[in-house]
This record gives C-alpha cells, sequence and structure tokens, in this order.
C-alpha cells in the first residue's frame, strides 16, 4: 500500500507547489489591492518556502518532478528578487573613486534617526550632499549639523518629524499640514535645481496572522491610502524637467514591487537601488534586514551611478546612500 501511496504523493505535492508558484506569480503580476497580504511577502521568502517543500517531496518520495519544480522555485528566486542582482553588481559596477572628475555628482543619503542626534551624524562620514532625514531630533541638532557639514552655505527645513539638511539655497517650501511629508526645492552650488519630497507613510508589512480577514483588510486599506497620498505629493509637485530634478525619499513603509510604487512608476521617476545598488540593500530591521523600506528615487536628470546601504547602530532602519550623476543642459 506504501508504494502506491508514495507514488501518488511524488506527483502530488509537487503539484500542488506548481499551482502555488502559478499563483503567486498571477499575483505579483497584477498587484491586486486584495492580494496585497500576499505580495507584501518578498519573492525570496515564497521560492525559499516553494525549494524546501519541493526538496523534502524528493528526499521523501524520490519523484523527479519534484525536482523539477524545486528548478523553478530557485530560479524564480535569482531571477525576480533583486537581493541577487545588487550583490552580484557589486562585483562589476565601478567605484565612486574612479569616475570622472568632469561628471558632476550628487550624493543623497536618507536617515531614520528616531529623534537621536548621534543617529543622524553618522550620516556625517558619508559626505553628503543633500541628508533626507525621517524621525529627527529636535532643537539646534540639525543647524549644528548644517555648519559643521556645510558652513555658511547649508539649507536646514523641517516638518514636523520630517527634516532636510542640503548645501545649497532654498527656493521654496511645502509642508503639508497632515503629516510630516516635506517638500523643498533647492538651488545647488552648480546651479542645479532639485525638487525633493520627504515622506514617511504608515507601514503595512508582512504578518503573522495573515489567516485573519480583519488583518487582510487592513493591509488593503492601507496600501490604498499610501498610493491616493503618493500621487497626491506626485501631482502637487510635478516639475521635473530641464534644469529641474525631481527626487522622492523616504519611509515608503512597504518593500519594493508593491502597487505603492505605481504612481512614482508612471511619473517616469527611478528607484537608485534598484538601478545601480550594490551589496544588500534592505533597510529594515536594522540587525537582520529583511525589508528594503527606506528608497530614493530620481528623475532622468539625475542618473543613478552607485546606491547601497551603511549600518546605523542606534536606529531600526539602515541608511540609504545615492550616488547620481547631474545632467545639466548645454547653456
Amino acid at each position: 500500500m506504501w508504494r502506491p501511496l508514495k507514488k501518488t504523493l511524488a506527483t502530488l505535492v509537487p503539484a500542488l507547489l506548481l499551482i502555488l508558484f502559478i499563483a503567486v506569480m498571477i499575483c505579483f503580476l497584477n498587484r491586486w489591492d486584495s492580494m496585497v497580504a500576499i505580495t507584501l511577502i518578498p519573492v525570496w521568502a515564497w521560492a525559499a518556502f516553494g525549494m524546501t517543500l519541493s526538496l523534502l517531496s524528493w528526499v521523501c518520495f524520490r519523484g523527479p518532478f519534484a525536482a523539477v519544480v524545486f528548478s523553478i522555485w530557485l530560479a524564480s528566486g535569482l531571477i525576480l528578487s533583486e537581493e541577487p542582482r545588487s550583490l552580484i553588481r557589486e562585483l562589476y559596477l565601478q567605484p565612486a573613486s574612479r569616475l570622472p572628475e568632469e561628471l558632476k555628482t550628487l550624493r543623497v543619503v536618507n536617515v531614520n534617526a528616531e529623534g537621536m542626534e548621534e543617529n543622524l551624524r553618522v550620516s556625517t562620514v558619508l559626505k553628503p550632499d543633500i541628508i533626507i532625514i525621517q524621525q529627527a531630533p529636535e532643537g539646534e541638532a540639525l543647524k549644528q549639523l548644517a555648519r559643521d557639514l556645510f558652513g555658511d552655505a547649508h539649507v536646514v527645513i523641517t516638518n514636523r518629524s520630517n527634516a532636510f539638511i542640503a548645501r545649497g539655497e532654498t527656493v521654496n517650501t511645502l509642508g503639508e499640514t497632515d503629516s510630516a511629508t516635506l517638500h523643498v526645492r533647492i538651488l545647488t552650488p552648480d546651479g542645479f535645481l532639485v525638487d525633493i519630497t520627504n515622506l514617511d507613510l504608515a507601514p503595512y508589512l508582512p504578518s503573522p496572522q495573515l489567516w485573519k480577514k480583519e488583518v487582510w483588510q487592513r493591509l488593503t486599506a492601507t496600501r490604498v491610502e499610501n498610493r491616493r497620498l503618493l500621487r497626491h505629493y506626485l501631482g502637487e509637485n510635478q516639475l521635473s524637467s530641464g534644469r529641474i530634478g525631481r527626487i522622492v525619499s523616504g519611509g515608503f513603509g512597504t518593500p519594493p514591487g508593491d502597487d505603492v510604487f505605481r504612481p512614482l512608476e508612471s511619473a517616469q521617476l527611478t528607484d537608485a537601488f534598484g538601478e545601480a545598488g550594490t551589496g544588500w540593500g534592505n533597510t529594515y530591521p536594522a540587525d537582520y534586514p529583511l525589508v528594503r523600506l527606506d528608497q530614493i528615487w530620481a528623475s532622468a536628470n539625475l542618473r543613478p551611478l552607485r546606491a547601497f546601504t551603511s549600518v546605523n547602530r542606534g536606529s531600526t532602519h539602515r541608511i540609504v546612500v545615492a550616488d547620481f550623476a547631474v545632467s545639466l543642459p548645454e547653456n
């Protein structure tokens, strides 16, 4: 009796895993709001789950079908996950020290300081031109840091818990009244105008209670609201053209690939790490980062050259650093 059952299971278990693979890929392709609980789980996690069960099926039942399904899950994890791409990119991407001297560059750093000055000062060794801050420290700390970094030619702007420090001159600012989101236009020392949005969206992450209906409803509602807010912020500031660049940075509350990023893609902004990231790009939680919540997006006239993350021991979020080539038009 065991032999017929073993033969049946050798086919049935891989077949179910293959059906699961197809269902998960369809959800990722369509990014339905109602399926947000499925697509919040990273592709590599789904791949690890499918590979593990496929391997167990092969060990227990020795069916060749299990090996095929294992290969499918493995290929999906390697091809669709961004972690392997950024790790491989680190092997061949040209370091910043070897870039042409005449190339005009802009280094943008995104920091979640969690209200602590020391968590923010860690970023100074990264030699930033612009620091975009969530949960910024209060008081004189921001002004002192700006003076230490940029001397008198500095910009310091705050809105609730969000803040902005840069080398240059303020042209315009707009702080959202119902959130900490902050919009700034600055003029860099090279004469380049940059519009920057510093946002901190409500988080929605994979939950161990996905089997609960109310959890699915909460995740769906948060995604819909975050997408609406992002469209609103972009719609108010569609200014990228010619000598004006655009940066949208901060805590997006969810990992890449989610539908909340569709407005950014429609606005033809580029995820700096997705385009030129090296190493392990996930930012949360800081000690063992599994998801990339903190991101920097930019317009086409700010071409990502390199992006990476840096450890911030006092914060639960890692620092994001992006170097951009500034495309100034001919005068």
